[in-house]
């Protein structure tokens, strides 16, 4: 009675771990294939689907080159470096008809089993620009992972099945669960296996070989096997069990075996029944006695340990403290209520997270009713869930349609309220099976950044207009610097000509200075020799006419020096209104002008300078050719006296004082004329000086011109390139 109750016992609590194994398994892997495996691999599928000559196969509908780009996908380098598995890539239309195959053909899809076709051809837009993925074994019980997605992005021209091997991510599940974990195909084959420790794959059978039948009793949970003769000799014991693992659409995915070392459950069962039977050969009683008290003092009151524990971890307290068990079923039941403990600690965490973060943070029920809000939500809305329902941000009804239609989710979107501007976050939230459970909504009040952003495309705008005015501006300030320099150069050349000139009157005005000396001797020589009348006449005679031809020639200098005058006066005219058009012009250019007006004012003083200079050179050039007219003549009158000398020589003293006055005249006008062309001639290197400093102005300004065109264009290419940034953040 005692072996048979306690095989019984040992046989019930190996079938309840066996049966618990069952979920283990289809929770972790569900976890590392379904979600782990999906993350990993969609963003390098979706490269894929993007490529441009795939797509050019499709739109061209060219199935021959479809299928080289197919082929062309083994060859990638997450492939090559192992990043990825794959087994085979499917080309389809939009209706889901199949266009191509990779060579690598597995002669099955996806698509083969009805319910996911129809899924698949029944999505809307927004869902079927969502990648898709599914697990599901071919027909000969190989498991695989499918992965659906558009060709071509937003625009899809089709739609793309990759094909790949996902049991390389199931490697050191063994070691997780505690025990050796095998994937089989239909045949029995061992497709995968994960040990729980080198040790054991030592001492274990080695997997049957591929193509061989699988062990009748593989997988057999039974108390028979773990009683087979090679386990009773080597003392070893393991519980085995066969796990369907679920597809997520109510299908098996793959057959798998998972068997654990159970030899010191062994052990400690044979142990207490060898126990139990020296006690029951000893006294029955007794024995019957003590074990009713250990039954008591230990599996009830850690029960009823485990039961308060429970209860605790229940009320959020994960600092409890459990009892000390052994290695039996209370242990595992131990192992098993720490790891509720610590998922308990984790979700309590996450809750603390969500609750005081700084994003706004909603969730809202299948049902549209509001069930949770954290601290920062509250803030904002000024509310409770049992104070706040409906559409509660003001987004609109629009917007709530959107939200309450699970193909919709997630999205993300920037919406203008009249609270400013938020940043939404909506994500579904579901369960291990996939149940949508609700809809998180999370948002943040973006209203700074947004306005900031508004602000510097304005002001963006704003200074390419002012930089492009600067530029136009600048360019036609530098035409003007050009002219201005050019009518700068002419005014040099021509002052420099009119100073030769001057210069040329000045030694003409020394010539008649030494006539008029000349004449005054000879009217001396007249009155100290009177006696030598004829003679002295005759001489007088020809200097007369020498006077008469140089005072021709300052007449024509004179004329000379006019028109020269003239041409200063029209060229200090012109340099003034330059000058007032370059001051006009750097008014319009505002602070940047400012320099040139400065240049601008000092070529209009010199300008007025220069007329004021070529007024007075006038005025002294008409005395001198009044001046010049009276000396001529008088020399004039000279000439008829000297000719008449011989027929009044009685009134010789008469016209010889006349003389004397005359050349008095004469002399002092001469030497007025050397001092009007010692001014002129001053006033002339005054002017060429003048148009030299309005030479160098004007380069400057050209120069500045130059500089302030660079500045406007390097502006407007910083504002290009500023422009082109704030277009990419």
């Amino acid at each position: 009675m005692l072996l048979w109750t306690g095989d019984t016992y040992r046989n019930f609590a190996i079938e309840t771990l066996n049966n618990s194994v069952s979920g283990t398994v289809n929770f972790f892997v569900g976890s590392r294939i379904a979600t782990d495996y999906a993350d990993k691999i969609t963003p390098i599928a979706n490269e894929w689907s993007r490529l441009g000559s795939l797509v050019k196969s499709y739109q061209e509908n060219d199935q021959t080159r479809m299928q080289a780009e197919l082929n062309i996908l083994s060859n990638a380098r997450e492939v090559v470096q192992g990043d990825v598995n794959l087994i085979a890539a499917i080309s389809y239309d939009q209706e889901f008809n199949q266009l191509a195959t990779s060579e690598a053909n597995l002669g099955a899809s996806v698509t083969d089993d009805p319910d996911v076709k129809a899924y698949l051809i029944g999505r809307d837009k927004a869902e079927a620009r969502k990648p898709a993925s599914f697990m599901w074994a071919t027909p000969d019980g190989r498991p695989v992972f499918s992965l659906i997605l558009p060709v071509g992005g937003f625009r899809a021209v089709g739609f793309l099945e990759v094909i790949t091997d996902p049991l390389p991510q199931l490697a050191g599940i063994g070691k997780v669960l505690g025990g050796n974990f095998q994937i089989l195909d239909n045949s029995g084959n061992v497709l995968f296996e994960s040990l729980e420790a080198p040790a054991a794959a030592e001492t274990e059978t080695a997997p049957p070989a591929e193509g061989d039948a699988a062990p009748e009793n593989a997988g057999d949970a039974a108390p028979e096997a773990s009683s087979d003769a090679p386990e009773a000799e080597t003392g070893t014991h393991r519980a085995a069990v066969e796990v369907m693992i679920s597809d997520g659409r109510g299908g098996v995915w793959a057959e798998a075996r998972f068997d654990r070392d159970v030899s010191d459950f062994y052990a400690q069962t044979d142990s207490l029944r060898l126990l139990s039977i020296e006690i029951l050969v000893g006294v029955l009683l007794a024995a019957w006695i003590v074990g009713w008290i250990l039954l008591r003092t230990t599996v009830l009151r850690n029960l009823r340990a485990f039961a308060g524990a429970m209860t605790s971890i229940s009320n959020g307290d994960t600092n409890v403290n459990l009892p000390n068990v052994g290695n039996d079923e209370i242990g595992e039941m131990k192992k098993a209520l720490i790891a509720l403990r610590e998922s308990v600690r984790q979700a309590l965490i996450l809750q603390n997270m969500v609750e005081n973060t700084p994003t706004m943070t909603a969730m809202i029920l299948p049902d549209g009713k509001l069930s949770y809000l954290n601290a920062s939500a509250q803030d904002y809305l000024g509310g409770t869930t049992a104070t706040i329902s409906g559409d509660f941000l003001n987004l609109g009804s629009e917007f709530q349609a959107k939200l309450a239609n699970p193909n919709n989710l997630p999205f993300t979107e920037v919406i203008q309220t009249d609270r400013g501007y938020l940043d939404i976050l909506a994500a579904p939230v579901r369960d291990k099976d996939n149940v949508l459970l609700g809809t998180m909504l999370a948002w943040n009040d973006v209203s700074e950044r947004e306005e900031s952003k508004i602000a510097v495309t304005e002001l963006m705008a704003e200074v390419a207009r002012v930089a492009q005015s600067v530029t136009e501006q600048s360019e036609g300030l530098l035409s003007l610097a050009s002219e201005l320099t050019n009518q700068s150069e002419n005014t040099v050349q021509q002052s420099g000509g009119a100073l030769d000139v001057s210069r040329e009157t000045a030694s003409n005005t020394r010539n008649v200075a030494t006539a008029v000396e000349e004449l005054s001797s000879s009217i001396a020589e007249i009155n100290r020799q009177a006696t030598e009348a004829s003679t002295v006449t005759g001489r007088a005679r020809e200097e007369a006419e020498e006077s008469q031809r140089n005072i021709g020639s300052l007449e024509k200098a004179s004329s000379e020096i006019g028109s020269i005058i003239n041409l200063i006066n029209d060229i200090a005219h012109r340099t003034k209104l330059l000058s007032l058009n370059a001051t006009i012009e750097a008014e319009r250019a505002g602070e940047l002008g400012k320099g040139f007006a400065v240049v601008a004012n000092e070529v209009k003083s010199l300008a007025d300078q220069t007329a004021s200079a070529t007024g007075q050179i006038g005025d002294l050039t008409a005395a001198i050719q009044e001046e010049v007219q009276k000396a001529a003549h008088s020399i004039s009158t000279v000439g008829e006296v000297i000719h008449q000398v011989n027929d009044i020589q009685s009134t010789i003293t008469q016209s010889v004082d006349e003389q004397r006055r005359a050349t008095g005249e004469i002399s002092e006008n001469v030497q007025r004329i050397a001092a009007g062309a010692g001014s002129m001639d001053e006033m002339i290197t005054f002017v060429n000086d003048g148009a030299q400093s309005t030479g160098r102005s004007a380069h400057d300004l050209n120069t500045a011109s130059h500089n302030l065109s660079e500045v406007a264009r390097n502006l407007s290419e910083k504002m290009r390139e500023f422009s082109e940034r704030m277009k990419l953040t």
